[in-house]
């Protein structure tokens, strides 16, 4: 595939300038997401069991959308500083940040800002550990955390750098919701430089979606030389070089693995130590003797072998001189201190003070701060499926039953807690819904509402009484909802819900009106004049307007320049994140991919026209899954299949619009095509029944309208909108105001078969949408034969087929800049 520099250096240019306002305006939005893929940004309202209810600026009013539908809640990344102490997990896999408070025999009692205060059975405690360690060297819970090796940068090696942020992330990791590294790509791998201390320990736990974790994690970047842990099968094993240990046999349905991994250097041999692999609980799986710590290379590196792996806890500490504890039984519960020290018993909290009460009556009174973690062997994980689960940034992961949901905070009934548990959405970055009940399946018949950044899949109505604000019903909403016309969108209706007949009879109607403003009107042509152009429409009341309005008329039926649509564009995903568009119009574009640290995909696709500026969008969800499912999902969001490159013109169209130096000064007006192909340049004088007068190069002569397939007006576009609106006279004030002021509320309806009118809706009667227009007022038109409506800004940019139809002055003659005489040595001196 070809790809030119100088398209990617416009890439780079145009992402510094899309990049930022348009990530800052996602960062910012609160995003409702369908379980069907469909995204809508707005607020979350206080809803009721069951429902969403949720505000958008597309919509005049709140929607309520069954819960079952819906996929999620994205929130806009605010990080808000966690101040708590403790770590907590439970057995039913949540995880939150506390304070530790009190506590008695069976319970334990946390606080937090943003859950309050509530108390926990001890045996619901799956791990406790201290959120700040003062002997941590390295936490790779966060992507962000690592540093990553310089990478092809895509372009061939030229030095040239696609995209700023390229060295933030590797492409093929991103951070989850919570901010961990995650991959869906196998082989992908991910390293970070580390010189590893003569005592240290890892808390890690990889986890998988579908499948065990299958991985390879190890203490350098040379496989062949570092100690390393890794999955063979079903088991887990530890391997350097030739030695060989299996560590545990992996169970079927395991999804993560969470293990500590100490090491100490031997004192009396050199380069050796001893390695530990221990559970949850403090449990040795595997002591091996004789590992040599790595060298060349060291570091932490962990490779992807399954379908996908999240690194869920990755903390390196160093490890304090040895302490000699006495040996504790591996039932007994037991702290862990920083120090290193273990103290066998349980944990008590109380407003004077913590300690540590064994079995045995013996009491330790201990610093709160300087624990490191708390365990109770014999708990176990038991996750089970919710209903919901809210997850934050920092990592908090909360499952239940939403018993209450408000704008700024939910309820969780959750397993580990009583009552229900207030949680606060500040942080807060995903709201999931795991639906219980099988829903409908979307079927091939809902319209398509389409904004900036997403879709959205429903039925558009036309049979409300209040037709001013057209109404739309996403997929699982109650009822209905008005469209707001501020925001520049489009619907796209189902050709199943069209009417395949045409919307009006061609014998009876065969010209078509095409006006400055894209208007595109099947009618009757009956008189034309400098002032006004009269004719019959099956749509239009009115049989006159101004002929100012009027950019060409299309006498032949069969001849007429149908509009070309976008409807099926081909996409072809190239290698390195380089891929083709092919449009319909002819035009083929290059598009650039790359994804996010979020796990999104970005798209740019550039423009064959160096005056354009190149296309930008971020395609998310089970759209990202692959370049090829981005780039279809990034092609439907950004090409409005109304939104077409005009025609080429031929030589024959180019000569006759290209105006000659003596008649720069009094350009022609018109341009008729004859039914034999043949161009004439002037200006059209009028139209009476089935004769056109026309006048050409001072000569004027009358024609039959079935010798003519069209004419178009090509004179100055500037001068044409002047006329248009009323601004021939400069000074007047009046006629500075815009006369589609008092029709803001104007849509863009598209018919079958080429009608485009854009006027004001009102009501729908008998099977027609009534409305008004600025320029010709009452207008009808089947509602079973609209195929797009465009809203806000979108009603109004639309361009007219024959805007190309323009004249151009002809090209300056280059004169040689010859000498004069008195200049030309060999004159001067004679």
């Amino acid at each position: 595939m070809q790809w030119n520099q100088k398209k990617i250096l416009v890439a780079i240019a145009a992402l510094t300038i899309l990049w930022l306002p348009l990530t800052h305006a996602e960062e910012t939005e609160t995003v409702l997401h369908w379980k069907n893929g469909d995204t809508l940004p707005g607020q979350l309202l206080e809803s009721k069991s069951g429902k969403i209810h949720w505000s958008s600026p597309h919509f005049s009013d709140n929607l309520i959308v069954d819960i079952n539908v819906l996929d999620s809640i994205v929130f806009p990344k605010q990080a808000v500083p966690v101040t708590e102490a403790f770590r907590v997990g439970t057995v039913s896999g949540d995880i939150w940040m506390a304070d530790l408070i009190g506590s008695d025999n069976n319970t334990l009692l946390f606080s937090s800002e943003r859950h309050g205060e509530f108390r926990v059975n001890r045996e619901m405690i799956y791990t406790l550990e201290s959120r700040e360690h003062s002997n941590l060297l390295f936490d790779g819970s966060q992507l962000s955390a690592w540093k990553l090796p310089e990478q092809d940068n895509g372009n061939g090696g030229n030095g040239v750098v696609l995209f700023a942020k390229e060295q933030e992330a590797q492409p093929s990791w991103h951070s989850d919701r919570g901010g961990r590294p995650q991959t869906k790509i196998a082989k992908a791998n991910i390293f970070h430089a580390f010189d590893w201390p003569k005592r240290f320990e890892i808390d890690l736990e990889l986890a998988s979606n579908a499948r065990p974790p299958s991985f390879v994690f190890a203490l350098g970047k040379n496989l062949y030389e570092t100690v390393r842990l890794e999955t063979w099968v079903n088991e887990l094993v530890v391997v350097q070089g030739t030695l060989f240990e299996p560590v545990l046999t992996i169970q079927p349905d395991r999804r993560n693995f969470r293990l500590r991994i100490t090491y100490h250097e031997n004192t009396d041999s050199e380069n050796t130590g001893v390695l530990k692999v221990l559970d949850l609980n403090g449990n040795v799986l595997l002591k091996l003797d004789g590992v040599k710590p790595t060298v060349e290379a060291s570091g932490i590196y962990i490779y992807n072998r399954g379908q996908d792996l999240t690194v869920r806890r990755l903390r390196v500490y160093r490890q304090p001189t040895e302490i000699t504890n006495r040996q504790i039984g591996a039932a007994k519960p037991r702290v862990y201190m920083m120090s290193g020290e273990i103290i066998p018993g349980k944990l008590f909290v109380e407003k004077n003070g913590s300690y540590v009460l064994d079995t045995d009556g013996t009491q330790r009174d201990i610093d709160l701060q300087q624990i490191d973690r708390v365990v109770q062997p014999g708990i176990t994980l038991k996750t089970t499926t919710h209903p919901t689960t809210l997850t934050y940034i920092d990592g908090t992961v909360l499952r239940g039953q939403i018993t209450q949901l408000n704008s700024d905070s939910i309820q969780l009934q959750t397993a580990f807690v009583d009552d229900p548990i207030t949680c606060s959405l500040a942080s807060a970055s995903l709201l999931k819904f795991e639906s219980t009940t099988k829903t409908q399946v979307p079927v091939e018949d809902y319209d398509k509402l389409f904004y900036e950044s997403g879709s959205l899949r429903g039925h558009i109505s036309f049979d409300s009484k209040d037709v001013a604000n057209l109404r739309w019903k996403p997929v699982g909403a109650s009822e209905s909802v008005r469209l707001a016309n501020a925001r520049g969108t489009r619907v796209e209706r189902a050709l199943q819900r069209v009417s395949k007949q045409k919307p009006f009879d061609t014998a009876q109607f065969p010209h078509l009106l095409h006006l400055k403003n894209g208007e595109v009107i099947p009618c009757q042509v009956l008189s034309y004049d400098e002032t006004s152009i009269g004719f019959q429409s099956p749509f239009i009341s009115v049989q006159h307007i101004d002929s100012g309005h009027v950019k060409g008329i299309e006498f032949s039926g069969k001849k007429t320049r149908m509009r070309t649509e976008n409807r099926n564009p081909i996409t072809i995903t190239g290698g390195k994140g380089k891929h083709r568009v092919i449009l319909e119009d002819g035009r083929i574009l290059n598009a650039v991919t790359r994804r996010a640290k979020d796990g999104n995909v970005e798209i740019i696709i550039l423009s064959d026209k160096k005056e354009e500026q190149p296309k930008w969008v971020k395609v998310e969800g089970d759209f990202a899954v692959n370049d090829a499912v981005a780039l279809k999902r990034g092609v439907e969001l950004i090409f409005d299949p109304l939104e077409t490159r005009s025609r080429k013109l031929d030589a024959k169209l180019e000569r006759a619009l290209t105006v000659p130096r003596f008649n720069r000064d009094d350009p022609p007006n018109h341009i008729l095509v004859a039914s034999n192909g043949d161009l004439k340049r002037g200006k059209l004088l009028g139209i009476n029944g089935q004769t056109i007068q026309f006048d050409s190069k001072l000569r004027q002569f009358a024609l039959p309208i079935d010798r003519v397939t069209r004419v178009v007006d090509v004179s100055d576009d500037s001068r044409q909108l002047q006329e248009v609106v009323g601004l021939s006279d400069p000074s007047s004030t009046e006629n500075r105001k815009p006369k589609t002021d008092t029709y803001s509320h104007e849509i863009r309806v598209t018919l079958t078969d080429n009608p485009i009118l854009i006027f004001e809706p009102l009501e729908v009667k008998e099977g027609k949408l009534f409305g008004r227009s600025s320029i010709y007022d009452k207008v009808s038109v089947p509602v079973d034969s609209i195929q797009y409506l465009h809203f806000g800004e979108k009603a109004k940019s639309f361009k007219s087929v024959y805007e190309e139809w323009v004249v151009r002055p002809a090209q300056e003659p280059a004169y040689e800049d010859k000498s004069s005489p008195s200049q030309n040595p060999r004159i001067r001196n004679r």
